[in-house]
C-alpha cells in the first residue's frame, strides 16, 4: 500500500498465492477504504475506516503490527475457494458458498496478517500467512467444540451475512454441538485453565 499525493493508502503490488475469496486484479489501485467497501466488510464505513486510516498514517518502520482473523470454509480447497464458483467470476463471496456441506468439507480458515512501514519508500507492506485446518481435527481438542460454537452463535446480523455462515450453520454448529456434549460427558472441565485449545 503507498500513500497517494490525496492522503489514501492504495494497493500497488501485490503477491496473492492463497487469496481464497478475491481477486488481486479486482482491488488493483483501489484505495484502503474501497478494498473494503468493495468486499462488503461489515461495519467498514462505521466502525472501522477512520481508525484505520488514521493507523494507516502514523505506523512507524520501527513496529511491525499482527493481527489474526478467522472464517469457516465450505471446501478443502487452500488457495480458492471453488464452493463460491469459479476465480473468474466476479462478485461472488462467502456468501454465495453452496449450502449444507459435509462436515468433512468444512475448513476453519485464519490468517495471522502483519503491518510493517518499510523504511525508505513508506510503503505498508501487508503480509498473510493462512492457516486451514479441518473442523473434525480441531475439535478434538478439549474445549473447542464448544467454544467455536459459541463465538459462532455471537456474531452480530452483518457478520453473519458477511462469513455466509448461513451456507454452513446447520451442519456445523450441530456437530460442534454433539463434540461439545461428547467431551462434557467425558470430563471435559470447562475452567480448567490448564487446558489450552487448539
Amino acid at each position: 500500500m503507498i500513500e497517494g499525493v490525496d492522503g489514501q493508502y492504495y494497493l500497488k503490488a501485490g503477491a496473492i498465492p492463497l487469496p481464497g475469496f478475491w481477486r488481486l486484479e479486482d482491488k488493483f489501485n483501489m484505495p484502503l477504504a474501497e478494498i473494503h467497501t468493495s468486499g462488503n466488510v461489515a461495519q467498514f464505513r462505521e466502525k472501522l475506516q477512520q481508525g484505520m486510516e488514521r493507523f494507516f498514517q502514523k505506523m512507524m518502520p520501527e513496529q511491525a503490527v499482527v493481527r489474526y482473523n478467522y472464517s469457516i470454509q465450505t471446501d478443502g480447497e487452500l488457495a480458492w475457494s471453488s464452493s463460491i464458483g469459479s476465480e473468474d467470476t466476479f462478485g461472488f463471496g462467502r456468501k454465495d458458498a453452496r449450502p449444507n456441506p459435509s462436515i468433512e468439507n468444512i475448513h476453519f480458515r485464519s490468517e495471522r496478517q502483519a503491518l510493517r512501514r518499510l523504511p525508505r519508500s513508506g510503503a505498508i507492506l501487508f503480509t498473510i500467512r493462512t492457516y486451514f485446518l479441518p473442523i473434525i481435527d480441531i475439535a478434538q481438542e478439549p474445549g473447542v467444540p464448544g467454544r467455536l460454537a459459541s463465538a459462532l452463535r455471537s456474531w452480530p446480523d452483518e457478520i453473519v451475512r458477511h462469513k455466509g455462515r448461513k451456507a454452513y450453520e446447520n451442519v456445523l454448529l450441530k456437530y460442534l454441538d454433539e463434540k461439545h456434549a461428547e467431551q462434557c460427558a467425558n470430563g471435559l472441565e470447562l475452567n480448567n485453565s490448564n487446558t489450552y485449545p487448539f
